[in-house]
């Protein structure tokens, strides 16, 4: 196991749920996780069922019930539709945003890992070159800016997922949870940007670990996460951190400053070293589009609609099945399955617009930054053994090709003759034989010193 593996530092405790939709009855039994079994979904429904049921026994036994409470079922239906639409469509639209922010997370992570892969090989090449030069200044000069480009995208990583957890929306649920004050909770976005504004510690920089350290605890994804990098950063460079309003774009900053210091001595022709601008470039990119997602909440005046408008139906609804089913046992049930149905298909889509809290089906960044880790560990390794698997395989060539050598002169002092098997085939000695020489040319007949051979 290489000695820089991240599986010797911190795993993520929380993650976002693995199953098999095919295991029926312990898809239906899961508690963790689920929507339907929440406490305050299962509350709410059965008090609705219970108000049902007191309806039911209240037109028994109270004179004034006896005339129908609903003369005609259009205005609950009307109402039923209008809800059932709100809420699908709103399913719809967060699904859309839970996809897009999984699909752009991929995105920016493999062309992270793109652009590092390829900055590393071309670095290690022109380094090994170098060497083989004797040019040793040169060589050490190439191989430091590459390992501190390795470091720079660690952190790369870890600040990215740093600023997803902590987007606007992420600030202002954080605000509720802390008991901030009424007028705190909903608030425009200029105020999260002055310097009184930051009532979670959204801008205080995360505990790092080095890579390679053992750790007997799990780190727990929340608010305030640890995350492992190559090299934590110090000194000067902490601070500037600690200072900049945007850490990823400075990382960014970083890591081609150092490649452009690299363009002249790496020995790699400048279109084919454009590749890697374009991958970080792409990477980037991806890293935007999440970040949209996390900083851009659900439209207010949508979300505040539906939830008067599940107020006003969920009120009616007792009244609507017990006047529809007469039953003490069909009007409770039908109750509470048709109030479960609306109202977590609700919660569902608030969890879904927001996928980087800290929910259980929340997608896990930390997860995300181990994953590249394994990455960065897997090519540093393989950059390692690269010159040795080639110095091997041209050991192998070479020993096959004066082994054949030798065995030719051989059957010549010894005056053996053997057929040679076909083109392709191999022969007694295992080595492929070589094709037969090719037919003389045909010459015409006509001149006499021609003849066919």
């Amino acid at each position: 196991t290489n000695q820089h593996s991240p599986s010797f530092a911190c795993r993520t405790l929380e993650a976002m749920l693995i199953y098999h939709n095919k295991s029926f009855f312990r898809l239906i039994l899961q508690g963790y996780g689920s929507i339907v079994f929440k406490k305050n979904s299962l509350a709410v429904g059965l008090f609705v069922s219970l108000c049902t049921l007191c309806l039911q026994i209240a037109r028994i036994h109270a004179e004034w019930l006896d005339e129908p409470m609903v003369n005609h079922q259009y205005p609950m239906q009307a109402l039923g539709g209008i809800v059932t639409f709100a809420v699908v469509f709103r399913t719809n639209l967060a699904w859309q945003r839970y996809w897009e922010a999984i699909s752009q997370l991929h995105i920016m992570y493999s062309k992270f890992a793109d652009a590092y892969t390829l900055f590393t090989a071309f670095a290690t090449v022109t380094g090994e070159k170098l060497q083989d030069e004797g040019k040793m200044e040169k060589a050490v000069r190439v191989l430091s800016l590459r390992d501190n480009i390795e470091s720079y995208f660690t952190l790369l990583s870890a600040m990215a997922c740093e600023r997803l957890i902590k987007g606007d929306s992420a600030r202002m649920e954080q605000r509720v949870r802390l008991g901030a004050a009424w007028k705190d909770q909903i608030v425009m976005r200029e105020s999260l940007a002055r310097s009184g504004g930051d009532l979670t510690g959204c801008r205080e920089m995360p505990a790092f670990l080095p890579l390679g350290t053992r750790v007997t605890a799990h780190v727990k994804s929340g608010w305030s996460t640890t995350y492992v990098v190559k090299d934590p950063p110090t000194g000067r460079k902490l601070e500037l951190l600690q200072n900049s309003c945007d850490r990823v774009n400075m990382i960014q900053y970083w890591i081609i400053h150092s490649m452009a210091a690299l363009s002249k001595d790496i020995d790699i022709p400048p279109p084919i070293q454009s590749r890697m601008y374009q991958e970080l470039s792409s990477g980037m990119l991806g890293f935007n589009n999440v970040l949209k997602i996390g900083d851009v909440p659900f439209p207010f005046a949508y979300a505040q609609l539906l939830t008067l408008l599940l107020i006003v139906w969920t009120a009616f609804l007792p009244v609507y099945i017990g006047e529809l089913t007469g039953s003490y046992v069909a009007g409770p049930v039908m109750s509470f399955l048709l109030f479960e149905g609306i109202w977590c298909l609700n919660e569902l889509s608030k969890e879904m617009e927001f996928p980087f809290g800290t929910d259980t089906n929340d997608i896990c960044l930390p997860d995300f930054h181990v994953r590249f880790l394994d990455v960065v560990c897997e090519v540093s390794n393989a950059s390692e053994h690269m010159r040795e698997l080639e110095d091997h395989a041209i050991m192998r060539r070479t020993k096959a090709i004066s082994g054949n050598g030798v065995g030719a002169q051989s059957k010549e002092r010894n005056g053996s003759t053997m057929l040679s098997p076909p083109c392709g085939l191999p022969n007694p000695a295992g080595e492929p034989s070589q094709p037969p020489e090719p037919m003389p040319e045909w010459r015409s007949p006509s001149s006499p010193k021609q003849s066919r051979v």
